[in-house]
């Protein structure tokens, strides 16, 4: 009868083999996070130096575009403004679904909680979603950024290579 503990959630009699699944789970969903974490702010950090390449190359008087490289440069900008905003949004919207899903748990833990478990009418489901949309949102859009803003790179300078 070693094996098995009174777990503090509803007094639930879980074995040992549970706990350490639960263990193994709870280890996964924190590297899980880290990593949507480094992955966000990679994407949001490289976005940023992309315009700022761009923003520097116009300054470049020896710097000319011509033809489909001028207007592949100009959608680069706002593809990797896209980027950038919409991996900020997800870092706010993940915010919120942390303290929702706090406020989720604890509401479990003790039902006199009294707090609302939506913000600005939307649950914890509902701004994982969200998070999930501007994250795959800002990595399309920071990829299909960075390859124009390359090209018309490319495009300026090959004939100097």
């Amino acid at each position: 009868m070693k094996s098995i503990r009174r777990h503090g959630v509803g007094g639930f009699a879980l074995s040992k083999w549970q706990r350490m699944a639960d263990d193994r789970y709870n280890r996964w969903q924190t590297l899980a996070i880290a990593q949507l974490t480094v992955a966000v702010a990679l994407i949001s950090g490289f976005s940023v130096s992309g315009l700022a390449v761009g923003l520097s190359l116009l300054q470049n008087e020896e710097f000319v575009l011509s033809g489909v490289f001028k207007t592949t440069f100009a959608w680069s900008f706002p593809l990797l403004l896209l980027a950038a905003v919409s991996s900020s949004g997800a870092v706010v919207s993940r915010l919120l679904d942390f303290r929702l899903t706090a406020r989720k748990v604890r509401k479990k833990q003790k039902p006199t909680y009294s707090r609302s478990l939506t913000m600005f009418w939307l649950g914890p489901e509902a701004y994982s979603q969200i998070t999930w949309f501007l994250f795959w949102l800002g990595c399309a859009a920071f990829l299909v950024g960075v390859v124009l803003l390359f090209a018309s790179i490319w495009g300026a300078y090959s004939c100097r290579i």
